[in-house]
């Protein structure tokens, strides 16, 4: 069952997530890739993109979203990318679960990654869940 979203669509929320704290670290990246794959098989995407080519797409994409919300239309491309799937519940639930478990994967709390997932919250009509990462000292 593939949805009228393409892969773009599904990945680039996720990929926001990873870097929008300007620092792409390894649990985070190999966190992006699970949910990626778990989201795009559940769309009938699975098929199309193992995890090599999530990484490959992330890859090509990064210098692009990084320019993107570095310029001044960084709300609206984060909009943008957050709004593709207002109307599909089950969608909005696997991708806030996904973003959430990115954002925390790598038990550092960043202010950027907060407010987008706070951002995702707000607009997908979610209460933010209660949890603390504490950073390591």
């Amino acid at each position: 069952m593939q949805t009228e979203h393409s892969i773009d669509d599904i990945l680039s929320p996720l990929a926001l997530t990873v870097i929008i704290d300007n620092k792409v670290r390894d649990p985070e990246m190999n966190e992006f890739v699970e949910q990626a794959h778990g989201l795009l098989d559940m769309l009938g995407y699975g098929d199309q993109m193992n995890p090599e080519k999530i990484r490959a797409w992330f890859q090509h994409q990064e210098p692009k979203l990084n320019a993107a919300i570095k310029g001044k239309k960084k709300n609206t491309v984060v909009l943008k990318a957050l709004t593709r799937f207002k109307d599909d519940e089950a969608i909005i639930e696997a991708m806030y679960d996904a973003m959430l478990a990115i954002s925390i994967s790598d038990k550092e709390y960043h202010a950027s990654e907060s407010d987008l997932v706070k951002s995702a919250a707000s607009l997908w009509g979610y209460t933010r869940p209660p949890f603390k990462v504490i950073g390591r000292k």
